[in-house]
């Protein structure tokens, strides 16, 4: 992501998380302070540009070297010396980018904009070398240096993670309370910082969550969610508090204090999103946030472990919101994880939609591996659903190949074939693919070659001709990909050698191996064509260039 360092310089700096190092990069000098440059100076900050963004960083250190001899008063030295020391950590020389690149920014161009990055690149990078009490100390001085730039949040937060490390609880809480409570996250703050903090909030939240404090954590997420978000924040998976994890390890812990914390955060919880549901409900404008914060309640309940408590509010549901299929559909999940599972598919056949119904209950038979249920209800949506008949015809064929029935799976495929003709070529590759699937290899080989499916279908008929031991027949068909698809040559070659190892034909391998090295030395089959040289033959190659 990009940032802009504050103070009207505009300079461009890219941050990854702050759990991670981040040396940069600086992206560019702002254009105003490009049109400072004289053109002498434009032109060798534009090749070592070049070369930076190429990724040559021995070649680029050495443009920025060069600009500073030549234009060590420019408007752009300090950016030059910053992208030098960008350089020495990608070229993993940290000491020379700390003491020559960073602190040379702080010595020589302290007022300029470079100045408070480097100060929080010098606390990175030494966290990056794993030496964390300097680090510490680098990010103490970057803080009381600029204690007002948003470099000394950045630095509060990389902190955290210190105190992560150090498994410091109370200073890493410590930091999280001043990141969220007291540093503003708007104003003149660059966007991307305000994402990088807005990670303060919901680490305070989880910390307050896993010591059973649910009050807290809901006020420190207040800080940058609104009240309805609040539901999807702490309990979706993908966010960082998760409140359900924090309530199922509590509960589950052996020590009675920490259990009690857990089922009474869980109380906190149930109560809280059920009083927001009930003020919701009486707005009927906000019918939606009142389903949320139920689910939400019930999802509290389910992962303290109380499905009696959750099934309950999904009545209440139903009582106060009425039937929707939305509803009905987590009555009937509930049903299924309790081992009700006939119960769950009667609720399925109450759905408003009741071709989703049948369909979901299809689905639960083949979860239990009630193959001839799941195809009688498929063939029954198929009669009542003309419209995609051929839908769940199709998945019909896809239960009896789960069931190992291919004969049955390509008899409902030829039926296909001629009642959904425009879709012909679909149900020709499936039946090959039923016949493959089912080790059945010259079958399979003649429906592929009715197939245009290039170059699956040649892989596969390959593959086939390989398990009949028929291996000039596979290997013409991996020459043909090579020659068909080029994305796929490296990967062609690479099977090429293999079968010949498959036929014994060593000599053959081992040259099809060196090809390999030789022709695609940067693909991932390049990288294991060489060791399986050196492992399996012990025999040396270079990559691009084969030599025994």
């Amino acid at each position: 992501m990009t940032l802009r360092v504050l103070g009207g310089a505009m300079l461009l700096v890219a941050f990854v998380s702050f759990s991670s190092f981040a040396a940069g990069p600086l992206d560019e000098l702002a254009i105003d302070r490009w049109a400072k440059l004289r053109e002498a100076e434009r032109f060798q900050l534009n090749a070592a540009e070049k070369l930076y963004r190429e990724k040559q960083y021995k070649a680029a250190a050495d443009e920025y070297e060069k600009f500073l001899k030549l234009y060590e008063r420019s408007e752009g030295a300090a950016f030059a010396q910053l992208k030098w020391a960008h350089c020495q950590v990608h070229l993993r020389h940290m000491n020379a980018a700390v003491k020559d690149g960073y602190q040379t920014v702080l010595d020589y161009f302290p007022e300029t904009p470079e100045a408070p990055l480097a100060a929080l690149l010098i606390g990175r990078t030494q966290k990056d070398m794993g030496d964390l009490k300097a680090a510490k100390k680098g990010y103490a001085k970057a803080i009381s240096s600029h204690p007002k730039h948003f470099v000394a949040a950045l630095a509060r937060l990389d902190l955290v993670d210190i105190a992560t490390i150090e498994k410091d609880v109370n200073r890493r809480a410590e930091l999280l309370r001043e990141l969220t409570y007291d540093v503003p996250r708007n104003g003149g703050m660059p966007k991307e910082a305000v994402r990088e903090l807005a990670q303060a909030p919901r680490l305070l939240a989880l910390h307050y969550f896993n010591i059973g404090d649910f009050d807290e954590g809901v006020k420190a997420l207040e800080t940058i969610y609104k009240e309805a978000d609040l539901p999807t924040q702490m309990l979706d998976a993908r966010n960082g508090p998760h409140l359900g994890n924090a309530i199922r390890d509590l509960i589950a812990s052996k020590d009675p204090n920490q259990k009690s914390k857990g089922e009474r955060l869980a109380d906190a919880a149930v109560s809280w999103f059920k009083n927001k549901a009930a003020t919701a409900l009486a707005d009927p404008a906000k019918k939606a946030e009142t389903a949320t914060y139920w689910y939400a309640a019930a999802s509290v309940q389910h992962q303290a472990g109380r499905p009696d408590k959750q099934k309950e509010i999904l009545d209440q549901m139903l009582k106060a919101l009425g039937v929707s299929d939305s509803l009905l559909g987590k009555i009937a999940a509930w049903y299924k994880e309790n081992n009700q599972r006939e119960k769950a598919r009667e609720t399925y056949l109450k759905f408003q939609d009741a071709i989703e119904g049948q369909a979901q209950v299809a689905a639960s038979y083949l979860e239990e591996n009630q193959y001839d249920r799941a195809v009688e209800t498929y063939r029954t949506l198929a009669a009542k659903d003309d419209k995609h008949n051929a839908k769940w015809m199709a998945q019909a064929a896809l239960v009896y190949r789960t069931a190992k029935k291919p004969d049955l799976a390509i008899a409902v495929y030829r039926d296909l074939l001629t009642t959904d003709a425009s879709n012909a070529a679909n149900w020709q590759w499936e039946t090959a693919e039923t016949l493959y699937f089912a080790g059945r290899w010259k079958d399979a080989i003649t429906n592929y070659r009715g197939t245009d499916r290039f170059p699956t279908n040649y892989d596969r008929m390959a593959t086939a001709y390989r398990r009949l031991s028929q291996w000039d027949e596979a290997i013409a068909l991996y020459r043909q990909i090579m020659a068909g698809s080029p994305p796929h040559a490296s990967g062609a070659l690479m099977d090429i050698g293999n079968t010949e190892e498959q036929a014994g034909r060593t000599e053959l391998a081992i040259k099809t191996f060196k090809q390999i090295c030789d022709k695609f030395p940067t693909s991932a089959e390049g990288s294991k064509a060489h060791a399986h040289l050196n492992q399996k033959y012990k025999i040396t190659v270079t990559l691009g260039g084969a030599k025994d």
